[in-house]
Order: C-alpha cells, then structure tokens, then sequence
C-alpha cells in the first residue's frame, strides 16, 4: 500500500514539474521580443563638435561629461542648472563641468508639448524649479540640444541666441572682415612697391650697353680715322 502511494505521489510529482516546464516555455515563446537600441559609452575627446556649436561656446568640450553612443551616433551629455523660464518661453540653463563649475549659459526654447527627465520622470519645462539639474544631449556634427540620447529631430530644443551673443558674433564678423580688408591691402601695397623698385634695379643695365655701344663704335671711328690719315699722308 505505501509503495503504490509512493509511486503515486512521485508521478504526480513529475507530471506537475512537466507542466510547469512546458507553460514556462508556452509563455517564453509567447512573449514578444523588445528591440532595444544599441547603447554604449565613449570619451568627449571622440565628439566632433559642430563650428557654430565651438565658436558660440567656446567650452563646449569642457562641459560635456560623457559620449554616449546610440545605434552607432554619438550624444554628447552636458548637466545644466536650470535658471529661469523667461516670458517668450525660452529656458536659461547653467551648463556645469563633471566639477561642478558653471563655464555658460544656454537659452533653449522647447516646444510646448516636451519634457525633461527628472529624477527619472518626464517633467514639462514649465514645471521645474531654479537649482534643478538637468541632463542635455548634443547630437555629434549638429547644433543642437535633445533631452534624450537618440531623440528624432522633431523633439531637438532649439538653441537661441541672446541678444549680447548675436552682437558678441557680429563684432566677431566685423573684425573678421576688417582683417580680410587688411591683408588684401597690405597684398596691394607689396604688388605696387615691387612694381615702383623694378624699373629702378634694371634702370643701369641699358646704360652700360650704351656706353659700351658708344666705346665700341668710337674705338671702330678712330681706328678709320687714322688709316685714312696714313694713306693721305
């Protein structure tokens, strides 16, 4: 009697492990595979920066505290304090180095529907308090801003430019051009002294083949002269 129990009970045993197996594996096969983007790390030292993102600010590779790599494109993440939201709905950022110092200043203009991460929730710009740290990402050969890695274009936050830096750029443009003038004189000023020297360094040469000329053909003068005066005499 015990013995057919003991058979019994270990086949229910196996019969319940064996349908359990096979629904893990039912639900395994069931269940739908997420893609997941391709993510990796690199240096700031790899990012090839946009010209206008370099020459707007200068510390841009300083505030970057890492690359991120997503599906083979880098991102470029900054931390910025966040100062304000101005009237016209643009944003004033503290853009911070991996020490915690303040290099700038970015005014952003977001779009009314994005959000920012905040401690790990989508948070709308309007929503944020002065001193909250912020995670920015800058495309690599792009000038612009994105608060995720891997954002489409649609969701970049728009860079503007204040009104002390568009006449920071212009004086910049006119210096630039002033230079320009500068150089292209200076060129002008050498082309007209060479012009005015050289015929002063080649002005001695005719001379010389003159008077040699002149030598020569008094020295072929006299020497007639004087076979005329032999003869006659």
């Amino acid at each position: 009697m015990n013995t057919r129990l003991n058979v019994l009970a270990m086949t229910t045993a196996a019969l319940l492990l064996s349908l359990a197996w096979t629904g893990s594996s039912l639900a395994q096969q069931r269940a739908p595979l997420m893609p997941s983007p391709d993510l990796d790390r690199a240096s700031c030292s790899e990012v090839e920066w946009h010209r206008n993102m370099t020459r707007d600010y200068p510390w841009v590779a300083d505030a970057c505290h890492e690359a991120i790599i997503v599906d083979g494109q880098k991102w470029a993440r900054f931390e910025g304090e966040f100062q304000r939201q101005n009237r016209d709905g643009t944003i004033d950022t503290n853009f911070r180095n991996d020490r915690g110092r303040s290099l700038g200043t970015v005014t952003l203009e977001p779009g009314p529907d994005q959000r920012v991460m905040l401690d790990g929730r989508p948070t709308a710009f309007s929503d944020l308090r002065r001193g909250q740290v912020l995670n920015f990402y800058a495309p690599e050969g792009m000038y612009a801003f994105t608060t995720e890695p891997g954002a489409p274009d649609s969701e970049q936050v728009q860079i503007v430019q204040r009104q002390d830096d568009q006449r920071r750029d212009d004086q910049t443009d006119r210096q630039l051009a002033q230079a320009e003038r500068d150089r292209q004189a200076d060129r002008d000023r050498d082309q007209t002294t060479r012009r005015d020297t050289l015929p002063a360094t080649a002005g001695p040469l005719p001379m010389i083949a003159l008077g040699g000329l002149l030598s020569l053909l008094g020295g072929i003068t006299l020497t007639v002269r004087r076979r005329f005066t032999r003869k006659n005499a």
